[in-house]
């Protein structure tokens, strides 16, 4: 029997496919992923404490440099999240 990994990737073509033919799709969840990144990094770097995955507070530096990896990784998704949406109005 396939693992879930096998089913996933054999249906990937027909979601791929059809995100291309609606990138405005892609382009909202896009732009709503990076904007959540930025709103998480302006409030890490802002206060000076961040979490990482498992829940750790993280203080100083660390939180600031973890803000600001968020910062940077939520401008880059939502600039292709609006790369995208105006892909679907061009």
């Amino acid at each position: 029997m396939p693992g879930l990994d096998a089913i996933l990737l054999a249906r990937n073509e027909e979601i791929n496919q059809w995100l291309n033919e609606n990138p405005l799709v892609l382009g909202g969840g896009a732009l709503v992923l990076g904007l959540v990144l930025l709103g998480f990094g302006l409030k890490d770097v802002l206060t000076g404490r961040a979490h990482d995955k498992w829940g750790n507070e993280m203080q100083g530096g660390m939180a600031n440099v973890m803000g600001i990896v968020r910062l940077v990784a939520g401008v880059g998704v939502a600039g292709f999240g609006l790369f995208k949406i105006a892909q679907a109005f061009l």
